[in-house]
């Protein structure tokens, strides 16, 4: 064949493939020019792209992205890229705490409401966390918010819920529930179940046979058993199934050895008071053998844990809350919702004197240890603010795992795909690669360098849904007006 076909035969070649390429593109997104931080793997990469098509990451690469007509493009030049971030613990559809007298006992209700629970979201998404794990609320708001946000009717992250919280009086309403035989705890179950909720939430109060009851009826229902436990020690609650516990707050008597206990229950007013969220850390022996069958238990049964550490600096600091909760954050909270929580907080320290708050916040180089241990032990561990929507409280939170002595990659895992993981999401999110859900953050500065970039969040992306991050958090905060 001539040399001249040839070269025609091959130009044409390239033509079509030119073509094919463009006409690809053409519903798909580009994003391009920012670093992109890899927390799973450890990974920098600089000059990066991504193209991203139906929701999902279909191409990435670095340097000079491929040509083509997009549908859109987006110059991400001076961001860094990471994961869209994950709260291991927000609450997205509880209403405020309201504690009422009815027939002279005490009520305290977490009632779900609308337009708390939508702005709530908006500021979820405005601040980069596209999936977060609602540890408990009413099943029937948790269900309706799936299908607003699948709808598209409100924007919000993707939740996976537990519904009802297992407590005895005085929490009641939407948000509680306490079966009192195997036949109410199988129809509890059951209910969230259908309703489809994921976690089976079992919480403080329940006795060891209650907590193994409830642990039997959420997975013989399909649901994961999650806990926040005091009268019951974390060894226990691994042995009996139970696969997350919630809070740096493993505050059972169990756990201080046997020549400390008494004086731990008279120190700390055991089952009087909140005492016990800082003295446990001054009389634990983490030495001792009841730590350390503690940890062997979690890592045998693969217990993780989301340490909340936010809730143990909220408590320590409830005499001057301005050092914590921030007053340029505050705005990021709905006004009701923050009323009652600070409401909340008081009620909880009733009793503390001025000692007992010097004794709190001395306590945290072993709050500190304690998180080091657990990591050391390579206990699977998850970021999650206890608050309604992660927000500005992520940042927060991932820099006291900072300080706690964490390394910044550990903590960003633990805020994506290392969540993901423990949510069994693994496959799907939690990281950017070919063929995941398109959730995305992007930041002003970089997280490696300082914690605090995290609340820097310029532009986010949810199952491929593109949001200018301005733009949302003035959404939710014009709502309120």
């Amino acid at each position: 064949m001539p040399r001249h076909f040839i070269l025609i035969l091959l130009l044409l070649a390239f033509l079509m493939s030119a073509c094919t390429a463009s006409q690809n593109y053409k519903d798909a997104d580009l994003y391009s020019g920012f670093t992109r931080l890899d927390p799973d793997r450890q990974k920098r990469v600089e000059d990066a792209w991504l193209i991203v098509r139906d929701g999902t990451i279909v191409e990435m690469g670095q340097g000079t992205p491929p040509q083509g007509d997009f549908a859109e493009r987006y110059d991400m030049s001076g961001l860094y890229g990471l994961p869209g971030l994950i709260d291991g613990h927000a609450h997205i559809t509880a209403g405020p705490h309201k504690l009422e007298v009815v027939d002279g006992a005490p009520r305290v209700t977490i009632e779900s409401v609308d337009a708390i629970t939508e702005f709530h979201a908006k500021i979820a998404i405005g601040f980069g966390v596209t999936t977060v794990r609602n540890p408990g609320g009413d099943p029937v708001a948790n269900a309706a918010y799936d299908e607003k946000v699948a709808s598209g009717e409100w924007i919000g992250p993707q939740a996976l819920h537990a519904g009802a919280v297992i407590q005895p009086p005085p929490f009641t309403g939407a948000a509680f529930a306490y079966p009192k035989s195997p036949e109410e705890w199988d129809r509890e179950a059951a209910r969230q179940a259908d309703l489809g909720m994921t976690y089976f939430k079992l919480y403080t109060s329940l006795t060891e046979e209650e907590l193994g009851e409830g642990v039997r009826a959420a997975k013989a229902h399909g649901l994961i058993p999650i806990a926040h436990l005091d009268a019951v020690s974390w060894t226990k609650a691994a042995d009996l199934g139970v696969e997350i516990m919630e809070h740096a707050l493993p505050t059972s008597p169990d756990l201080i050895e046997p020549d400390q206990r008494e004086a731990y229950l008279k120190d700390a007013s055991y089952g009087l008071s909140s005492k016990p969220a800082y003295v446990w850390f001054e009389m634990v022996d983490y030495d001792g053998p009841l730590f350390t069958e503690m940890v062997r238990a979690l890592k045998d049964h693969g217990v993780a844990l989301n340490l909340t550490l936010s809730v143990n600096e909220l408590i320590y600091n409830t005499d001057d809350l301005s050092g914590v909760l921030l007053e340029e954050d505050a705005k990021f909270t709905h006004p009701e919702s923050l009323t009652a929580m600070k409401q909340f907080l008081a009620g909880a320290a009733y009793g503390w004197t001025p000692e007992d708050y010097e004794r709190a916040r001395t306590v945290w180089p072993r709050v500190h240890e304690f998180v080091q241990r657990l990591e050391t032990a390579g206990i699977p561990m998850m970021i999650g603010t206890d608050s309604n929507s992660g927000g500005v409280y992520m940042a927060h939170e991932m820099a006291l795992h900072i300080d706690a002595g964490l390394d910044a990659w550990t903590v960003l895992d633990m805020a994506t795909g290392g969540a993901a993981d423990i949510m069994g999401l693994g496959d799907s999110t939690g990281r950017l690669a070919p063929g995941y859900e398109a959730d995305i953050v992007f930041l002003s500065a970089d997280p490696l360098t300082d914690m605090s970039a995290i609340r820097k969040v310029v532009h986010v992306v949810t199952d491929g849904m593109s949001h200018d991050a301005a733009a949302v958090r003035e959404s939710a905060l014009s709502s309120l007006n």
